[in-house]
């Protein structure tokens, strides 16, 4: 099998030849990291899924206190915690896109316990004044779903096919 030239669509020229790179290119139930990408764009992607990590984390710390009122009664409303486990599920598997390593992959998980932690720790610290996480229920339960969310794709999985 010889290795093609062929454009890719907004990419320019890519020497990459389909078959050989990714046998799994398209099966339904497969995934598997991209192999067509240098090291330089595999590290830019981990960085900018741990950025996103950031920014959702950001978002999540920003509205954990939203309520909504329901007649003349404010209600706890903490979309949060779903946005949480949706947003870091999505960033952990699209990581895992981008390598097969699952350590590597864990990455944009790390980095969003360190800023959950820092976000807890703030007031504590010799700089921060402010608190920036409120001590609730509702923060427990980001912490709990968020890290519950991002770790669930790394996970080990088992093949039910026979090996061959």
């Amino acid at each position: 099998m010889a290795l093609e030239i062929r454009p890719v669509r907004a990419l320019g020229w890519s020497d990459v030849n389909a078959i050989k790179d990714e046998p799994n290119w398209g099966h339904p139930t497969k995934s598997q990291a991209r192999q067509d990408t240098t090291r330089s764009e595999r590290i830019s992607g981990i960085v900018w899924l741990s950025i996103g990590a950031l920014f959702g984390l950001f978002i999540s710390v920003l509205y954990i206190g939203s309520r909504i009122t329901v007649g003349d009664t404010l209600v706890p409303l903490p979309w949060t915690i779903v946005f949480a486990f949706f947003f870091n599920r999505a960033v952990t598997k699209t990581a895992l896109l981008w390598t097969d390593n699952k350590l590597i992959a864990g990455i944009p998980a790390f980095v969003w316990l360190v800023g959950y932690l820092l976000a807890v720790m703030w007031p504590e610290l010799p700089f921060g004044e402010a608190t920036l996480m409120p001590q609730t229920v509702w923060s427990m339960l980001l912490f709990v779903v968020g890290m519950a969310a991002a770790a669930w794709p790394l996970r080990p999985q088992f093949s039910l096919e026979p090996l061959k």
